[in-house]
């Protein structure tokens, strides 16, 4: 009698356990789903209309022909020529020459060959000879003379004042033209800014002197020696040639 109070709680107990999940199950609400709105399908906008004249593509006119010109070459047409039958692209093209052959024109039949000729007959008068008048004899060329060559007018005005000589080698006191002072020269000085060249000096007692050199002529000045006067300008004098060379 005791035991049963004692089972009848634990039974309740257990009753109560397995109940309350249930219970909490069903007052649970079910979760709310929410539903995503479909976008409707906007009606196709409306196409305009077709042009009714479709535009055509501009074309080049064809340039006109000018007559006496040859046409210019197609470039497709002449393509196709090279291309046709040419299995090698690196073999010589063939050439064929354009021969062109005329046939001369044969007299008609009863005429002479020689047209146009004379007849053997007939008094024709004979050409007068024609004279032939004196021509006017041609005259020379004038061919002038070469100018005379320059003259050393610059060495030839150099004034020896004194020669003397050193152990090492000669040496002269001179006063040249277009230079202010005298100075002291040895073989191979200029004078004059380099027109004049010192070749020599001999210092022999007897006949002191000095050797110059311009344009190629030698000039040879003496101790004491003054300057010449200045010669008169040469005219220039013209030679008549004759084609013969007479």
């Amino acid at each position: 009698m005791k035991k049963l109070p004692l089972i009848l709680s634990v039974g309740s107990v257990a009753l109560l356990l397995v109940g309350c999940p249930a219970s909490d199950q069903a007052n649970q609400s079910p979760p709310i789903t929410q539903e995503t709105p479909t976008p409707s399908p906007s009606p196709p906008a409306a196409q305009p209309p077709a042009f009714s004249d479709a535009v055509q593509p501009a074309t080049e006119p064809a340039p006109p022909r000018v007559t006496g010109l040859i046409p210019a070459t197609d470039p497709d047409q002449k393509r196709a020529e090279i291309n046709h039958g040419r299995s090698d692209p690196f073999a010589i093209f063939p050439l064929q020459p354009n021969i062109t052959i005329t046939e001369e024109e044969k007299p008609p039949a009863g005429t002479s060959a020689t047209t146009g000729a004379p007849a053997a007959g007939g008094n024709r008068p004979a050409a007068a000879p024609t004279r032939m008048g004196n021509r006017p004899t041609p005259r020379p060329p004038i061919v002038k003379a070469p100018p005379p060559p320059p003259q050393p007018t610059e060495a030839a005005a150099v004034q020896v004042l004194g020669i003397v000589q050193l152990p090492t080698s000669p040496m002269a006191i001179v006063k040249a033209p277009g230079e202010a002072t005298e100075r002291r020269v040895t073989p191979g000085s200029t004078l004059s800014n380099g027109l004049v060249l010192v070749k020599a000096i001999d210092t022999n007692a007897d006949n002191p002197s000095i050797v110059l050199e311009q344009y190629g002529q030698t000039v040879t000045r003496r101790l004491g020696d003054g300057v010449p006067e200045p010669a008169a300008p040469q005219a220039s004098i013209s030679y008549n040639i004759s084609e013969s060379g007479e």
